[in-house]
């Protein structure tokens, strides 16, 4: 074959081929219709292996043969192969979605009953990096059944679209946040107040400075940030205890009880659009 049928092989391969089904099409794209001991000296594979390899091609919609035992194979048109191939590969992934919508209830049964969802049966869970940490927030939003109560504070070091706690709030899940004044001067925060309010989230402004930053879920997981000496960045904890989460409960509790509704802030603090941080920034 020539060079530039070679350079189609890893396209082809991509697309599901394996390297002898891209080298055996291409040979055929190049000159047919050839009898199999003749694609099988171009293309340097042996006749034991490349009748299997035909017939996959047969079968996949890329060749097709004439009658009898002897029959000399073609090409069928790229454009006709590879649509055919997309189509096969669209069907078997709504399959697959299907069977995993299938699955998830039962699957998502098990898990909760195994205690899996503690990380291995950790109760403690230390992030050390800022993706990691949104990624758990975000993780423990969607999980979420019943409430979810966020105190945040400035300085904002950690950002990122809070679709999880939109998709948690339409699901029925409470969400409260109390918000110092440092964190609504950050710009992704007051660009965000009006979006988050809009889905359905209840939000109270501490008059001062808030002595931590943290989350809980469902009253019984805490994420939380940690000022650890030594290390610089940012470094955040998960902790699955219910005492713990009931303490800081009534923290949370006290702090909202002398909060002021945010509602009642002037509008221009409200911007429309933008990102959420967790409470881990």
């Amino acid at each position: 074959m020539g060079n530039g049928l070679m350079n189609l092989e890893p396209a082809l391969e991509e697309l599901g081929l394996s390297k002898t089904e891209a080298r055996v099409y291409l040979c055929l794209l190049g000159q047919s219709p050839l009898a199999a001991a003749t694609i099988a000296d171009r293309t340097g594979t042996s006749r034991s292996s490349l009748y299997l390899v035909l017939r996959s091609l047969v079968d996949k919609g890329f060749i097709a043969a004439g009658a009898g035992y002897s029959s000399r194979y073609h090409p069928v048109p790229p454009q006709h192969a590879l649509g055919g191939l997309l189509e096969r590969d669209r069907a078997q992934l709504d399959r697959r979605e299907r069977h995993a919508e299938d699955a998830l209830p039962a699957l998502s049964e098990i898990f909760e009953r195994s205690g899996a969802g503690t990380e291995v049966g950790e109760i403690v869970e230390i992030l050390r990096t800022p993706k990691l940490i949104g990624e758990r927030f975000d993780r423990l939003q969607s999980a979420a059944k019943n409430t979810i109560d966020i105190v945040v504070r400035g300085p904002i070091q950690v950002g990122g679209v809070n679709q999880a706690e939109q998709e948690a709030l339409r699901r029925g899940v409470r969400a409260r946040a109390i918000y110092d004044s440092a964190a609504l001067d950050d710009p992704s925060v007051a660009g965000n107040l009006s979006a988050w309010l809009a889905e359905g989230e209840q939000a109270r402004v501490y008059d001062g400075e808030l002595p931590m930053k943290f989350a809980l879920f469902d009253g019984h997981t805490v994420l939380m940030p940690l000022v650890a000496p030594g290390v610089t960045g940012v470094v955040a904890i998960i902790v699955r205890n219910r005492e713990l989460a009931a303490a800081l409960g009534f923290l949370f509790e006290t702090i909202w009880e002398r909060s002021e509704p945010l509602e009642s802030r002037p509008a221009p603090e409200r911007g429309r659009h933008g990102h959420r941080p967790p409470p881990s920034c």
